[in-house]
């Protein structure tokens, strides 16, 4: 292949900038949807005694809500049923999540008894196939604040490793598309209103990891050409031969990769839906950042125009014509 990805890379810069601009705006406007792991509440798995559906469920906890001032929200977006697809008793074992509440810690405790003692009289169901797990809203902001430092910190570290394995410009290059994906994908979690949880969470970071490795197999390619190409080829030339040589060896990978990540959204589950999800979306951007802009980006970031016979060919180099 022979794509010019120097000539044409301000219209890249453009697609970015305006799908970067409009992820911000999402996550200024908008928001995350945080789902119970980061602000808290209550988690119920139970079996009921006879076949139900969502809605039954909702109606039941809008009984509840109506007829006892303990329950924490009328709100119907603050209830998530998830039925088990894969149970043994079809449509009897559902996954029921609600808020915590911001009372008092014995309050929440009577409102919980209450929630749980109501809906078995409107839907019934056996205790012992009850099982209830319970985060705080400390507990949530706490889990939030450690996620932001994971991501924080796995970017450090990437610049830090690659600035030795590489080179500072190369580094830069690695982070500034790792960043773009991340900023990207959130606001495409945030448009989707994906429920954002520690399954989400582990699929971003993931998508940090699966961007570097993708952008260090082209600016490793980048690094090889230089050493090996005459001292009147300019650094554009370069960039363009080394993705193209790479370019077979990603789209099979990206190819593959998908396959696997639709198969897992299609037929994956609930509880595996908004991972899956966003793992493909992040494939998808972070492939496209790897060969249209961490680069680029890096050659018009440190004004590299021309290899010339002083230029350092232990890394990228950031020599100048």
């Amino acid at each position: 292949m022979n794509i010019r990805f120097m000539e044409n890379r301000n219209i890249f810069y453009f697609i970015s900038l305006t799908l970067l601009v409009v992820s911000v705006l999402l996550l200024s406007i908008k928001g995350l949807n945080y789902g119970i792991d980061f602000k808290g509440g209550n988690i119920l798995h139970v079996t009921f005694d006879n076949p139900t559906n969502e809605n039954a469920i909702r109606d039941a906890f809008k009984k509840i809500g109506e007829t006892n001032s303990l329950y924490f929200s009328k709100d119907a977006n603050a209830l998530v049923v998830q039925n088990v697809a894969n149970s043994k008793v079809k449509d009897r074992e559902f996954i029921i999540q609600y808020p915590a509440s911001t009372k008092e810690s014995l309050e929440v405790s009577k409102s919980h008894d209450v929630i749980i003692s109501s809906l078995k009289k409107i839907i019934p169901f056996s205790t012992e196939t009850l099982e209830v797990s319970n985060i705080g809203p400390t507990i949530g902001e706490e889990m939030k604040k450690n996620g932001i430092i994971a991501a924080v910190i796995s970017c450090i570290g990437i610049l830090l490793y690659l600035g030795w394995r590489f080179d500072f410009a190369s580094a830069s290059g690695v982070v500034i598309a790792v960043v773009h994906d991340l900023l990207i994908t959130l606001g495409f979690i945030a448009a989707m209103r994906i429920e954002f949880d520690t399954a989400v969470l582990a699929a971003v970071l993931t998508l940090l990891g699966y961007s570097v490795n993708d952008s260090i197999v082209i600016f490793d390619r980048i690094r090889e050409n230089i050493k090996i190409s005459k001292n009147d080829v300019t650094y554009g030339k370069i960039i363009d031969n080394s993705i193209n040589q790479s370019l077979a060896r990603t789209v099979n990978t990206t190819i593959t990769t998908l396959l696997a990540l639709i198969a897992l959204t299609l037929y994956g589950g609930n509880s595996i839906y908004g991972f899956a999800v966003a793992l493909t979306f992040g494939c998808v951007i972070g492939t496209f950042s790897s060969n249209c802009i961490a680069a680029p980006v890096v050659s018009d970031l440190f004004k590299m125009e021309k290899k010339t016979k002083g230029s350092d060919n232990s890394g990228f180099g950031i020599s100048h014509s």
